[in-house]
Parts: structure tokens; sequence; C-alpha cells
């Protein structure tokens, strides 16, 4: 069965509540007793930060299920997913799941986390299947909220309830701090003709672009020594900014890590001194 996933319109909004609550009637043979507190308006979602995509089997069609993303702080949390019950079984859980994967990457989000019952079958077995992994609920604001609520309306009394988050980046991981010390060693490593030359730059290492998109490893953000002119004293310095995570997504250990860290490091120190792309490449830098 086909699935069309859209953000929320204000129609759709306003099924949202009863979609909910038809999913939630499930919980009472899961768990024994139903979940007893009434389902959120859809206005009151849509009032919330962060995106609530819902899925319907036509084009324009009626929603049939949705899932709610909050944002607070960098966090993206998937909140809520129901899909009506006479139309489970079909997929439309995953692809809101999924869309709702690719809408958190968009907006410059790493991981997407969530909290779920750990032995109901549609819950962190289904997450567990798209790459959801359970882990140790963050020391944060946000999540010690999110563990009184649940304690409020009795959720910890029906299972076991589990924190789990997905990384939204393939690859390596490495801290910023781990980082910029290998970046600064990679930097040492380069000749020393290639550095005495440079003049009033600096090196700037920065988690990815401000879009928030991965496809650039660095950028030279300065006039080259080639168009100076008159450039004389006091101006604010040139800078070659290094971006960690495109790195950190492109690269499976750190040997190759290094390597291109290196290469982007001569890439954009080239374009200080003026090398265009199409010399960099016949140089066999780009």
């Amino acid at each position: 069965m086909a699935s069309f996933v859209r953000t929320a319109t204000d129609a759709d909004l306003a099924e949202l509540a009863r979609i909910e609550e038809e999913a939630d009637a499930l919980f009472t043979g899961a768990v024994g007793a139903p979940l007893d507190h009434p389902a959120p308006t859809g206005a009151a979602r849509a009032g919330e930060q962060g995106f609530v995509l819902v899925v319907a089997e036509e084009q324009d069609g009626p929603p049939l299920g949705f899932v709610h993303v909050l944002e607070e702080g960098g966090i993206a949390h998937l909140e809520q997913l129901s899909v009506l019950p006479a139309h489970m079984r079909r997929g439309h859980g995953r692809e809101l799941v999924e869309a709702a994967l690719d809408e958190a990457a968009d907006r410059g989000h790493s991981t997407v986390s969530l909290r779920t019952f750990a032995d109901v079958p549609w819950n962190a077995p289904f997450y567990a299947t798209l790459g959801f992994i359970e882990a140790d609920s963050p020391d944060h604001p946000f999540y010690r909220a999110l563990l009184e609520a649940e304690q409020r309306i009795g959720l910890g009394d029906l299972g076991r309830r589990v924190h789990m988050s997905i990384d939204l980046i393939d690859g390596m991981t490495m801290d910023p701090e781990e980082f910029e010390e290998l970046v600064a060693d990679e930097l040492d490593r380069l000749p020393d003709e290639m550095i005495d030359g440079l003049e009033n730059l600096v090196f700037v290492v920065e988690d990815r672009q401000e879009d928030g998109s991965l496809d650039l490893l660095g950028l030279y953000d300065g006039l080259a020594v080639t168009e100076r002119g008159n450039y004389g004293m006091g101006e604010l310095p040139d800078r070659i900014i290094v971006y960690r995570e495109p790195h950190l997504a492109q690269c499976a250990d750190e040997q190759e890590l290094r390597a291109e860290v290196h290469t982007t490091l001569v890439h954009e120190i080239a374009h200080y001194y003026g090398i265009d792309d199409e010399q960099l490449h016949e140089m066999g830098w780009a």
C-alpha cells in the first residue's frame, strides 16, 4: 500500500487526537491497562517547537497516522507515533519515522531520541528494526522533564520504559576537542614551505555549515594573496574553516580521517595562495 507523507495541515491537525486515542486503545491488551491520559489536540502539538508529519494512502487523502518530533536546545525527540489500528501493518509507521529522521537531519540534528515501552512489539522492538538502540537517558533538563511526566501519568507502572536513540550521521564519531587536536596535529605535519608564507590567517574548526548540510569539508574565507593589492595592516584575519561532521561522515577510521583532513588543509591553503580548483585537480589535491 502506498504511503504519502506530508507536513500536517490545519485540517490534518484536527484529526490527530482521534488517531492517537484509537491507537492507544491497543495498549489495554498489551500492558493490561489503558493509557489513562487524554491525547493532546493537534493544535497543541503544532504549538510545540518541532514538527508534525502525517501519512495518507492517497496524495491528498485523510491522515491515517502521524509522527510528532519535539525540538529543544539542539535536541530532536520523537514524542509520538500513532497509526489508526485499521491501517496498521501496511508500512505507514515505518514511512513516518523514516520521513521524520530525514526531516530532523535536514534541520541539522545529528541524533533523534525517543522513550517507549521495552516489551510492546510495536514499540521498542519496532524502533530497533529502524536502527534505534537502547541507551541511558541523558542527564539533561529536557529528558528529566520527560521522566517526571511519565511518572506523573503512571506510564512506568504499566511496563519497563526505555530511552532509545539513533545517529543520523554515518561514519565515525569523535568529540570536538579530539577532532581539533587531530586537525592541529595534521597542520603541524604540513611542509614548512607551505606554512611559512601564511600571514593574517587563522584556522577554525566548526561542526558543519550554517545551513546544516554535510557536503562541504572545508572553506577558505578570505582574499587570496594574489588578489590583495593594497591589503594593509589592521584587516581581520582570513579564516580556513575545517568542518568536523562532514569529515566524520565520510571516514571509516582515524587513518582515513587524517588523510581527509590533510587533503582539506592543503586544499584550502592552496586557495589562500591563489591556486584554483582546476590547478588543484591537476596536482591531485581535489
